[in-house]
């Protein structure tokens, strides 16, 4: 796959090295600092490129043409729409860019971009999670109205020993998965749950609050 990654900071230098690292992948990475272009050249397998990609005669020098995809990760919604512009008209199907400003996501849409949070704000939403339901390990989005998370079974539990149909799981919410002793078990209503226990939930937003709550019994 030929890969354009424009911006070569925090998220583009990991992006290249995981690209590298799966396969073998032609990664041509472009910025303005010379420093970071010259990082990425002494790490990694890859051409880096010191220019403005919001140059036409930069994607040129990149071959975008030849692009399987091209990601946009700079901290700047201006520079990453004017690159994914230009990548368009140059023909590259698959476009994927980091939004940093939830303003800026329509004009994105209206690009038909693939779109990515920006990390200060996948961060700043966890930690404010974490803050809110400490008991909770992780968390992901399913689209505007649900969440996945896990959740321990606490050594004193209420709800060890119990099967999942009579621990009064809130409806519109759904234990999709356990962990138990390096098993992964697939649950029907009939398991029973033990101290120790990760539990995976899938539910609608308005009902985690009170999902989170049954689990800190």
């Amino acid at each position: 796959m030929y890969i354009v990654i424009v911006g070569a900071g925090g998220i583009g230098k990991r992006l290249t090295e995981i690209a590298l690292n799966d396969s073998n992948h032609n990664v041509i990475v472009i910025d303005k600092d010379q420093a970071r272009c010259e990082e990425i050249a002494r790490k990694f397998d890859a051409v880096a490129i010191n220019a403005d990609a919001t140059q036409e005669e930069t994607l040129e020098e990149s071959e975008v043409k030849k692009a399987d995809v091209l990601v946009a990760t700079t901290n700047d919604d201006a520079v990453n729409l004017m690159v994914i512009s230009l990548a368009k008209n140059k023909g590259v199907k698959h476009l994927v860019s980091v939004v940093n400003q939830e303003e800026s996501k329509p004009m994105y849409m209206e690009k038909d971009v693939k779109m990515i949070k920006s990390p200060n704000i996948v961060m700043a939403e966890h930690l404010y999670k974490s803050i809110k339901h400490p008991n909770v390990e992780e968390y992901m989005n399913v689209g505007k109205y649900a969440e996945i998370f896990r959740l321990p079974i606490a050594p004193n539990s209420k709800l060890s020993r119990r099967t999942i149909k009579k621990i009064g799981l809130p409806k519109k919410s759904l234990i999709v998965a356990i962990e138990r002793d390096h098993k992964f078990i697939i649950p029907t209503e009939d398991v029973e749950l033990f101290s120790g226990d990760k539990v995976t939930i899938l539910a609608h937003k308005d009902q985690v609050d009170r999902v989170a709550a049954l689990f800190s019994e």
